[in-house]
């Protein structure tokens, strides 16, 4: 696979750098987790390996709030001393004295101090740690755990994009005829109804290309 590749798994975009990964490095996994990886994310590791998700996952709080969360950094499986790698991900948590001894793979995180993820103690489940905001942000002060998918596969039919992600990406974005077929594909790889809601704003950005 060429460096820095766009490749699409499960109708998701993702930009990856990592060649697939090697039996031997999923087996090494399972046993420092102490569990058997389930096989969509084998299958998923296999064929992609890790890489840069940049979708939003929909998320309610118990005090009846929604926010989007965006997990866009998904590890990989090689055994590298490194961010982003599975195995010292997993390393580093369990310095931890609260984490988990066994069954529980951190997955993904997003910009700051949130993780995701994959938890195989009881069944699997994909389980966000929350990481709390500043007060100045409005948001949730409060570290939480949620529970957001029922297995990996389910967590990639669950993301979405964004009003915030789409509008910010059109008045941002180097529209060329190649960067616009991209985020096109993109876009559309959540749904098209951002195309009647954000069409007059993409025709102004892109008159070369209307939508």
């Amino acid at each position: 696979m060429p460096q820095n590749s766009l490749f699409q798994y499960q109708n998701r975009w993702i930009e990856t750098s990592q060649p697939p990964a090697s039996e031997q490095a999923l087996e090494s996994i399972e046993t420092t987790l102490g569990a058997t990886l389930p096989e969509d994310y084998k299958n998923f590791l296999r064929i992609v390996n890790g890489g840069y998700l940049e979708y939003d996952l929909s998320v309610s709080f118990e005090d009846g709030s929604h926010e989007y969360l965006s997990f866009s950094a998904l590890f990989h499986a090689d055994m590298a001393d490194e961010w982003e790698s599975n195995p010292f991900e997993l390393t580093q948590a369990r310095q931890h004295p609260d984490f988990p001894r066994s069954g529980v793979l951190p997955i993904a995180r997003d910009g700051g101090s949130s993780v995701l993820y994959l938890d195989l103690r009881q069944g699997c489940q994909i389980v966000a740690h929350v990481a709390g905001l500043p007060a100045w942000t409005g948001k949730r002060q409060q570290d939480t755990l949620l529970i957001v998918a029922s297995s990996f596969d389910d967590y990639l039919k669950r993301l979405t994009l964004s009003e915030e992600t789409i509008l910010g990406h059109i008045q941002a974005f180097d529209a060329t005829p190649d960067t616009v077929q991209t985020t096109l594909d993109w876009f559309d790889s959540a749904g098209k109804s951002w195309r009647q809601t954000y069409r007059a704003t993409w025709n102004e950005k892109v008159p070369f290309h209307p939508i």
